[in-house]
C-alpha cells in the first residue's frame, strides 16, 4: 500500500513539473504555423516616428522583422530596448530590422526617443497600437509584446513579455 502511494505522488510530481514546463514554454515563444499572417493589417499602417515624419510600414515588407509593441511608462520595456538595438545593429546587413511600436502619443514617443535613443525604428500609433498588437496575437494585451515575421510577413513566433536577447538572437537566426 505505501509503495503504491510513493508511486502515485512521484507520478503526480513529475506531471506537476511537465506541467509547469510546457506551460512556461508557451508563454515566452509561442510558435505561430506559417500560414496563419495576421502582419497583413500591419503593412497598411503609417504611423509617425520619433523625427515627425511619417513612416508607411510596408517599407519593411520582405524583410524578417522584430515588431515590439511597447510604451515609455513600461519599465521591462525600456529594458529590452538596448539589446534589441544589439540584435537591430547585428543583422540589419542580413534583413532584419527591429520596429518598436509605440502604444504612446507621439510626443511621448519622441520625448523617450530623445532620453534613450535606440539605432532602430520607433513610430507611435497611440491606442491603434494596442489593437494591432491584439490583431497579431496579443491576447492577454500586455506590453511588452514582439512578433518576430519572416521574409514572407508569416508570424515565425511571438513574446508575451520581455525577451531574453539569446533566445530571441537564436529564433532569428535561421530566417536571415
Amino acid at each position: 500500500m505505501r509503495s503504491k502511494r510513493s508511486l502515485l505522488i512521484i507520478f503526480a510530481s513529475i506531471v506537476a513539473i511537465f506541467a509547469g514546463l510546457l506551460f512556461t514554454v508557451a508563454r515566452f515563444a509561442q510558435p505561430v504555423a506559417p500560414e496563419t499572417s495576421p502582419s497583413a493589417n500591419l503593412f497598411t499602417k503609417t504611423f509617425v516616428d520619433s523625427q515627425g515624419q511619417s513612416q508607411a510600414l510596408s517599407q519593411w515588407q520582405g524583410q524578417v522583422l522584430i515588431v515590439n509593441f511597447w510604451a515609455s511608462w513600461c519599465p521591462p520595456c525600456r529594458e529590452e530596448m538596448p539589446e534589441l538595438s544589439i540584435l537591430h545593429d547585428r543583422y540589419k546587413s542580413q534583413g532584419l530590422t527591429v520596429l518598436g511600436i509605440s502604444t504612446d502619443d507621439v510626443a511621448k514617443m519622441q520625448q523617450y526617443a530623445q532620453e534613450a535613443p535606440v539605432s532602430y525604428p520607433l513610430v507611435a500609433a497611440d491606442l491603434d497600437g494596442m489593437e494591432l498588437a491584439r490583431q497579431m496575437g496579443n491576447d492577454r494585451e500586455a506590453l511588452p509584446y514582439t512578433v518576430i515575421l519572416r521574409r514572407d510577413g508569416s508570424t515565425a513566433a511571438t513574446i508575451v513579455g520581455r525577451i531574453n536577447p539569446e533566445a530571441l538572437e537564436q529564433a532569428i537566426k535561421p530566417l536571415l
